[in-house]
């Protein structure tokens, strides 16, 4: 039986007296003692509207719930037996109310019950009782705990205020008295429920439980270079510690940098010390280099120190080869998503938090390929999963994005459908699958009414940013016309799958149409696709995206394979930089004017130049190259990413150009080094059977091991062998293998 059964809680929801008359953000203390034993499991399941830390007699247990619309809130399980001891206990729980959105939080509908102006409940099963939340607790709302009011930078947020005095330090062990007032129980209070406070209450309904896994907390102290200045030497991300002391009102204010040089976007924490020394930890995570310490007269900070807290990353993947610069790039890509990989996929940890739609479609191809731990990769298409009621997804989820429905960006959405595919092949698990499918399918009927007479999809409205490299999107667009191709393929796929024939007939008829019509923007004289209807522009975007939407004709295959790859006539050019070229590393903006302007005209020759891709569209580049039958042209490709690590060697750069260095959508050739290079692909839906087809290109040889069902499959690729030992059966150039240890000789040409 469940230690949950569905059904009633028998906690309640709780808050402090008189905490709802506040305003903004919110932070109340939490405590009960009481009797424990040794036993072997006590569980405990717990919630927070916002935000929760909970500890048992003083040592951290739990630090969530993950990020959700609230209409579809999670709650944390675990286990307190072993943070228990016989005698006297003290749970206890930190507990934020943001009050208004953030870029990891989305508020409840605030008119519909009072159970979205915060809250908290916990339920811990002790052997034969129950300790629930419920009036038994201890109360407090902090004082001087806030935080001051959002920049207008991209961040969306403000500098977070704590003052200890607030807090007495030891307040979360059993040994520490505190005089609080009892917890009030929360009424859900909404038309047509009765009130009762515990859950399922709405607005959040049933409350499910949490999919992804728990972070690992490490300590990363930063050393100080300068006075003031302290350095971690490389982006890390997570809480920061101040270890400080002073006279009491005296402060210390702590800003978080990505760059040595000062930056306009920073932000971070500022304490104020109660006259004893003290650790003080923040709440929120930040991504940083370095921190920038100032303190008032008399104070002494003896550290900083950040608390990494990312998802884990777990089993025993790993590649190396002949070149120890794509050794090195792989290693760089798998840390990049690991900053980026929180309680969601984000943006970046350092500039914003955003868990954006379309980004994460790299981080969880990533995380297929070199992390046994798959929840995130799971959990992340459900996230995304949040369409408005025409179909269309959030361009960044469970955030201030969606709460305010900034824009939209319809490519954004394909790339998650991209996603749900990726679980199809890797996953496959029907049940959840088959959830999704409404989903995708909302997703692709939302372009319909934008088809023109040819199938073409014509002048689709929001954001189409295609990416940061200057795309031509206006009227019709090839790259975003591949990207719905590819989506209703994928879809087709799927539903075939799932012996549903009748949307997979409707997904191929909407794809010939649009591949009859695609027609229409192949440039004859060039040889190749044009952007747009209306310009002789060209893009890597537009040809890839033909190819993997089954869009170009086979025929073509080769020369646009040439396009993408002569690099005599590659350009990088952005709209961002509009009158000249944005050199790789040359710290050019990211984004800009012509974001509401509209594209500036093009400086570079559009006769015979095609504009690159920037890392995050790479992905789809590379895919087109292996579609192509290229696969050996891959390893050539990601040595692209060489020039990134001049401008830092242990995180990847948000463009060739600039931007943030900590931007887990350019990892595209850690991925790659896997899927390409060793060819580790699953062969059948849920990874059943593996797919084993090296393409090593110009390297003597390769070896690594790819995260499957049941264990890793280890590939050592030679010029003249090819050794694989695979705890699944496998293909290998149209003949199947059993499970086990196979060497297969590979012909001169470096084919078996």
């Amino acid at each position: 039986m469940s230690d949950f059964p569905p059904g009633r809680w028998r906690a309640r929801w709780i808050w402090a007296p008189h905490a709802e008359t506040a305003s903004g953000r919110v932070y109340v203390a939490f405590r009960r003692e009481f009797d424990g034993a040794a036993v072997d499991r006590i569980p405990a399941r717990v919630c927070a509207d916002s935000r929760y830390v909970l500890w048992c007699n003083g040592r951290e247990v739990a630090n969530g719930p993950a990020r959700v619309n609230p209409r579809r809130r999670r709650y944390d399980v675990v286990d307190l037996a072993r943070h228990v001891e016989p005698g006297r206990n003290v749970l206890a729980a930190l507990v934020c109310f943001y009050g208004a959105p953030t870029a990891w939080w989305m508020p409840g509908p605030t008119l519909t019950s009072r159970l979205s102006r915060g809250g908290f409940v916990l339920e811990a099963r002790l052997g034969d009782h129950w300790l629930v939340t419920d009036e038994e607790w201890q109360a407090q709302v902090l004082v001087g705990w806030s935080a001051t009011a959002a920049t207008s930078g991209v961040s969306g947020r403000g500098d977070e205020l704590l003052d200890a005095r607030a807090l007495p330090d030891g307040w979360n062990r059993s040994e520490r008295a505190v005089d609080w007032a009892p917890a009030s129980a929360l009424a859900a209070n909404s038309l047509g429920e009765s009130g009762r406070p515990e859950p399922p209450s709405y607005p959040f309904g049933p409350v499910l439980a949490r999919s992804i896994g728990w972070p690992e907390p490490v300590d990363i102290p930063l050393a100080e270079t300068s006075p003031g200045l302290y350095d971690a030497g490389e982006v890390v991300a997570g809480t920061l510690i101040v270890d400080a002391e002073g006279p009491p009102g005296a402060n210390v204010a702590v800003l978080a940098a990505e760059f040595l040089e000062e930056s306009a976007e920073e932000f971070g924490a500022r304490f104020t010390l109660d006259g004893s020394r003290r650790s003080i930890e923040t709440f929120d995570a930040y991504g940083l280099r370095v921190a920038r310490v100032a303190a008032s007269a008399g104070v002494t900070v003896h550290a900083v120190t950040v608390r990494e807290r990312l998802a884990p990353v777990t089993g025993a993947a790993f590649f190396e080869c002949s070149d120890p610069t794509l050794d090195q790039i792989w290693r760089v890509g798998r840390r990049t998503v690991s900053l980026c990989s929180f309680d969601a996929y984000l943006d970046c940890p350092t500039r914003e938090q955003r868990a954006w739609t379309g980004d994460a479609v790299v981080h969880q191809m990533v995380d297929l390929t070199t992390n046994a731990d798959w929840r995130l990769a799971r959990w992340y298409p459900h996230l995304a999963a949040s369409p408005r009621a025409d179909g269309m997804l959030p361009m960044a989820a469970a955030g201030d994005a969606e709460a305010a429905e900034i824009a939209i960006i319809p490519d954004w959405a394909l790339h998650w459908v991209h996603a749900v595919w990726n679980l199809y092949r890797y996953v496959g698990d029907r049940d959840e699958i088959a959830a999704l499918m409404p989903v995708v399918e909302g997703v692709l009927r939302w372009f319909e009414p934008y088809v023109d007479d040819d199938g073409l999809l014509r002048d689709v409205v929001s954001w189409v940013i295609i990416d940061w490299a200057s795309v031509e999107t206006d009227g019709v667009s090839a790259a975003l016309c591949g990207l719905w191709a590819r989506g209703l393929l994928d879809f087709a796929e799927i539903a075939d799958w799932l012996g549903d024939t009748g949307r997979a007939a409707w997904a191929r008829t909407r794809h010939a149409r649009l591949k009859q019509g695609f027609a229409a923007l192949w440039d004859l004289a060039r040889g190749r696709y044009r952007d747009t209807l209306t310009t002789a522009a060209a893009s890597q975007h537009g040809q890839a995206a033909a190819i993997v939407g089954g869009l170009a004709p086979r025929a073509r295959w080769d020369r646009l394979v040439e396009v993408l790859t002569t690099e005599a006539d590659l350009v990088h050019a952005t709209f961002s930089v509009p009158d000249r070229e944005a050199k790789p590393n040359g710290d050019y903006p990211v984004g800009g004017a012509y974001l509401r302007r509209g594209h500036p005209r093009p400086w570079w020759d559009v006769e015979r130049q095609v504009v690159r891709a920037q890392p995050f569209f790479r992905y789809v580049v590379h895919d087109a190259l292996a579609a192509a039958g290229r696969a050996d042209l891959i390893a050539a490709q990601c040595r692209d990413w060489s020039v990134l690590l001049e401008r830092c060697p242990t995180s990847w750069s948000e463009t060739w150009f600039g931007g943030t260095t900590s931007h887990g959508w350019s990892s595209t050739p850690t991925r790659d080094l896997m899927t390409r290079v060793l060819g580790i692909e699953p062969a059948t839906p849920g990874f059943t059977t593996a797919r084993v087809e090296p393409a090593l290109g110009d390297l003597a040889w390769a070896r690594g091991a790819v995260p499957c069902p049941g264990g890793h499959v280890h590939v050592d690729v030679q010029s003249t062998m090819l050794t694989v030992d695979s705890p699944l059966p496998f293909v290998h150039a149209g003949r199947v293998y059993e499970r086990g240890v196979h060497a297969i000789p590979r012909g001169a040409e470096g084919s078996a």
